[in-house]
């Protein structure tokens, strides 16, 4: 019974149901959820162990953590975040198509490729890291130090490349942190991480960008709505 309530309190709290707010007490949550007060303990300590939430004896259960949501339909960047989002740019620096890019990209063989390293913020915390790799003669604006990439990345991709995107063909899968990520993100060595493979692509199918993420585990949720 306290996994259940777990599931169900830990899906309120990253939909934003208490942000700024305590949540219910136990005897309120015991009545909501029709369990004994062990199990209502029992599910706030597993939430509390996952960082998701943080108890003050005589003040109440508040959240500790926010996750940012990521719609995996639809070409949105992060939403309902808990600051601003940036994505700043680490790394320029122009590399040639080796097979990999030269069948991903549909660009010959040794053509001018440019790769963007990127550090995604929401507010003051780190919670992505990118790199992508785009055709130089497609991207040349991003080349550019201080182009802005703030906000939505990819209405920021069609404000500077003039462009209208169509479809990013999205894959996803869970890795622990190695020492390089772990360092950049500001977490431990071997803490879960979301890596994500992206494609994406004009709206007349040309490809512009091949990018590899790794995302906070703790800072992200997909969201996706399936149709039959």
């Amino acid at each position: 019974m306290a996994s259940a309530v777990r599931d169900l309190l830990r899906a309120a709290l990253v939909r934003g149901a208490y942000d700024g707010r305590a949540l219910p007490d136990e005897a309120a949550l015991q009545r909501t959820h029709a369990v004994s007060r062990g199990a209502v303990r029992s599910a706030l300590e597993m939430l509390s162990a996952e960082g998701l939430v943080e108890r003050t004896r005589g003040a109440g259960t508040f959240v500790a953590a926010y996750k940012t949501v990521h719609r995996a339909e639809g070409l949105h960047g992060l939403q309902r975040t808990w600051g601003p989002v940036r994505h700043e740019v680490v790394l320029r620096r122009s590399v040639g198509a080796h097979s990999v890019l030269v069948d991903l990209l549909r660009v010959p063989a040794g053509s001018a490729i440019l790769r963007l390293d990127r550090r995604t913020t929401i507010g003051s915390e780190v919670v992505g890291l990118w790199t992508s790799y785009l055709p130089l003669h497609l991207a040349e604006p991003l080349a550019t130090a201080g182009s802005d990439l703030s906000g939505d990345y990819y209405d920021a991709l069609e404000r500077l490349l003039g462009c209208t995107l169509g479809e990013a063909e999205l894959t996803t899968e869970a890795v622990v942190a190695d020492p390089v990520v772990a360092r950049s993100l500001r977490i431990p060595v071997g803490s879960a991480v979301l890596r994500l493979e992206r494609i994406l692509r004009f709206a007349d199918g040309r490809p512009l960008e091949f990018a590899v993420g790794r995302f906070r585990g703790d800072r992200l949720t997909l969201s996706s709505t399936s149709r039959r």
